[in-house]
């Protein structure tokens, strides 16, 4: 996998919340769900002497992060720490919305022209020119 540089979660603070019995089984789900290949590419005693600082800071390093993201939100829940889960989740949740809203794709911005189906996108574009920006002029009338 190629490494992340960053996630769209903080699991460090995650991983912190942990106590040291919590983490230690935490490491060994992650050993479990880990492909035989991505194993080595994880120093595992670094993994076995980490902290959830520098656990989180290890999977970073090494894995993908939407690897990193799916397998910490399923064993959250396989420890039943829903509550972790839920938090990852909602960071995911807010990271995507952010970049949506700064990403937003074009055919948000499509509207119809006056009514009819738009069958020449030229005229189309034309059409809107005169519209408001960031209004849905054609649902407003």
């Amino acid at each position: 996998m190629i490494p992340s540089a960053q996630l769209d979660f903080s699991l460090q603070l995650l991983l912190q919340q942990l106590d040291q019995a919590e983490l230690s089984k935490f490491k060994s789900l992650l050993r479990m769900l880990c492909p035989k290949d991505e194993l080595e590419h994880i120093p595992q005693m670094e993994v076995d002497e980490a902290d959830g600082k520098q656990l989180a800071e290890i999977l970073t390093n090494h894995c993908a992060s939407y690897w990193v993201e799916m397998v910490a939100i399923q064993i959250f829940n396989m420890m039943d720490r829903t509550d972790l889960s839920q938090r990852a989740k909602e960071e995911l949740r807010e990271a995507a919305l952010k970049s949506l809203q700064e990403n937003k794709p074009l055919s948000l911005e499509l509207t119809k022209v006056q009514g009819e189906d738009v069958k020449n996108l030229g005229e189309a574009k034309e059409g809107l020119e005169g519209g408001k920006p960031g209004l849905y002029h054609a649902f407003l009338e």
